[in-house]
């Protein structure tokens, strides 16, 4: 039941966006709820986009940790990361 509760929940609200969206329309306020509609969307796609990018870090970060453990179990200095190159090849 759990793996349909996620694309119900999806289709439901969009079909409750979208019925006010229509009635938006059909009152004259049209442009004001769409763009309404594009901020809280826009919204939402940064929170999600932070929430990810949080993961991730988080993640990186106990993958880092483990790795050097190990290195320290193994009674050796983990290597040092490596600096991403800027790609410029030329000098400043």
């Amino acid at each position: 039941m759990l793996p349909i509760a996620a694309p119900l929940g999806r289709l439901v609200l969009t079909a409750a966006a979208s019925a006010g969206l229509v009635k938006a329309v059909s009152d004259g306020r049209g442009t004001a709820a769409l763009r309404r509609l594009a901020v809280n969307g826009t919204k939402a796609g940064i929170r999600t986009s932070r929430a990810a990018e949080t993961s991730v870090e988080r993640l990186r970060l106990g993958a880092g940790d483990v790795v050097a453990q190990a290195y320290d179990e193994m009674g050796e200095q983990p290597p040092v990361p490596s600096t991403p190159q800027a790609g410029h090849d030329h000098q400043h």
